[in-house]
């Protein structure tokens, strides 16, 4: 499980430099706190038993205690390291601020797995972390006081500005651990196109089963699931590199620019290029 708060310890914050390829080996899940994730560089792929979503540049992640939940890197061919802020508190440490706002509204908060922003708001949320680092790491006898209030205000903030879509995908139904760890093979290894039968054998299930079961949980076959995971691939290239659509389709495992292009405008209603100018 993610390392627990020390003992009479009920605020962390850290700042962490990853190797682009860092993967969480197992599902795991706080049982003592709560924990956010700004990133700075880099992006993740995260998914849990009922939410799939993607993490990216400048968006701060929500993880409340005992939600199991595995992640890897977006696109680790690119070579960015995983550069961000982890923030953890304990329950007791926002009891005044539930107590203020309500317990509604700070499930609210938590109910978004990632919070996304407008450029210039992202930039504050940074700051406003970068401060309470500061603070954390000095020697100051009221530090713990003055995080509180900043915790306090982070959360209210990260409301206030973020916006409406967080992109998380629902399951059709809780999935399972072996459907779990086929969809996270898929994303490992989507550039090499696992075929249904490859997949079916890491879930431990026989084809017929898994294609049932991959049906039954997330509400779409695995062609088509897969096609997704291939999309949202191609839409991170295309807005953070500036590689051509012929290295997009050889990097994300396209045997033809032309099955690329159709697939992505059958999906978007935009060609690639179109998709491009967005950034």
């Amino acid at each position: 499980m993610p390392l627990p708060l020390l003992p009479q310890q009920e605020f962390y914050i850290a700042h962490r430099v990853l190797p682009a390829d860092y993967a969480m080996p197992a599902l795991e899940a706080a049982t003592d706190h709560y924990g956010m994730g700004y990133i700075i560089s880099g992006d993740r792929f995260t998914i849990t038993p009922k939410h799939s979503y993607y993490h990216c540049k400048g968006e701060l992640g929500m993880m409340p205690p005992y939600l199991y939940h595995k992640t890897m890197p977006l696109a680790p061919e690119a070579g960015i390291p995983y550069e961000g802020i982890l923030v953890k508190f304990s329950p007791k440490f926002v009891e005044p601020f539930i107590a203020c706002v309500g317990q509604s509204v700070f499930d609210k908060i938590f109910s978004y797995r990632v919070s996304k922003f407008l450029p210039e708001d992202s930039e504050k949320i940074l700051a406003h972390l970068m401060k309470m680092l500061e603070i954390y790491e000095g020697d100051f006898s009221q530090k713990n006081a003055l995080l509180q209030y900043m915790l306090y205000e982070l959360l209210l903030t990260a409301l206030r500005l973020r916006l409406d879509n967080d992109g998380a995908i629902a399951h059709n139904a809780t999935l399972t651990p072996p459907i779990l760890d086929a969809i996270f093979y898929m994303e490992q290894n989507y550039s090499k196109n696992p075929s249904l039968e490859e997949t079916a054998a890491v879930a431990g299930y026989s084809p017929a089963y898994f294609s049932k079961l991959f049906h039954a949980q997330l509400g779409k076959s695995y062609s088509d699931y897969f096609a997704v995971i291939k999309l949202k691939h191609v839409q991170h290239l295309l807005l953070s590199t500036d590689k051509s659509i012929t290295e997009i389709a050889l990097d994300t495992g396209y045997r033809h620019v032309s099955n690329l292009s159709e697939q992505f405008k059958k999906l978007t209603g935009m060609s690639p290029l179109q998709y491009r100018r967005l950034k």
